[in-house]
């Protein structure tokens, strides 16, 4: 059974950019001019609901009270902490809830509509029984986001084989690449939805990443192409790199970004980095060689690792 909820609205763009933007639905499809109404599909890909609103030379008679309320459950604090700073970058106010119960158990705002969202913490439990799942729970790990939180404290480090994934456990440490590739195996072998490992592109320079400064004013160069890992979470940006990471400081630096699996996170990872730096070397006539411009970028991760 696929279960929608429909609603008539005014606007279609101001409802799907809500949508979109502040709870991370997908716009999944919809139609125009179907016996005199347009309408708009917004969900999640390979779930079995999903929001339809519609339009028409009829107006709304909307009589929604304080009750009547959308709830979205996240799994992990660092996704809530993420939705209530999209809430506060977009100028929403946040509301006080009638219900005691969501007072103290969720976070409420009004859509374009007034109607009440609320978001709300569930966490998920770490049930399946691999090899990788058990040494996870061994540690007293129980939930996916208590395991997102001990994975971004863990100090950040390469392993020594990066294609075994349970290193960032037993060797208490990981990199971008390692921690979210971990992350993402986790979700698959617990049946966690709506997590994707991303492979990003970003313009590395003094203002996001300080500790490299130097080493750019050195070699004159503004910036350095980097290569970094992260998470989608319900189509929201996360990096859990370190207890310091916000993915806001690199947003507005990000040049593209793929979708990749775990085991990429290896030799496919560094082959595409590296064709990416000679391309730019190229187009941007960089009078450095690659080879030297590599080493420039392994001494900036070096500083980082210290």
């Amino acid at each position: 059974m696929t279960f929608r909820v429909a609603r008539h609205t005014t606007d279609l763009k101001v409802i799907e950019q809500f949508y979109k933007t502040i709870v991370g639905l997908e716009n999944l499809g919809g139609f125009k001019n179907h016996d005199s109404y347009d309408g708009l599909f917004l969900g999640q890909k390979d779930s079995d609901w999903h929001l339809e609103f519609t339009t028409s030379t009829d107006q709304p008679q909307h009589q929604a009270d304080e009750d009547d309320i959308l709830v979205f459950y996240v799994n992990a604090e660092i996704e809530l902490a993420r939705i209530k700073q999209i809430i506060k970058q977009q100028n929403i106010t946040t509301e006080f809830p009638k219900n005691p119960y969501w007072r103290t158990n969720g976070i409420q705002i009004s859509d374009p509509d007034g109607f009440k969202v609320i978001f709300s913490l569930k966490e998920m439990p770490l049930d399946a029984n691999d090899p990788l799942t058990i040494l996870v729970k061994e540690r007293d790990i129980q939930t996916w986001g208590a395991l997102i939180d001990f994975t971004r404290n863990l100090p950040y480090g390469r392993n020594l084989n990066r294609e075994d994934l349970s290193l960032v456990i037993k060797e208490n440490k990981g990199t971008c690449s390692s921690k979210h590739a971990f992350l993402k195996r986790m979700a698959d072998l617990n049946s966690i939805k709506n997590v994707q490992l991303i492979l990003g592109i970003y313009r590395m320079d003094h203002l996001n990443t300080p500790k490299i400064g130097d080493t750019l004013l050195e070699h004159g160069l503004e910036y350095m192409p980097e290569a970094h890992c992260y998470l989608l979470l319900n189509n929201r940006r996360v990096d859990i790199t370190n207890r310091n990471s916000d993915i806001e400081n690199l947003c507005n630096h990000i040049i593209e970004e793929i979708e990749i699996g775990p085991v990429q996170v290896n030799t496919y990872k560094i082959e595409y980095h590296k064709n990416f730096l000679r391309k730019w070397q190229q187009e941007n006539n960089i009078h450095l060689s690659f080879d030297e411009l590599w080493k420039i970028r392994e001494s900036c991760i070096r500083k980082l690792e210290g």
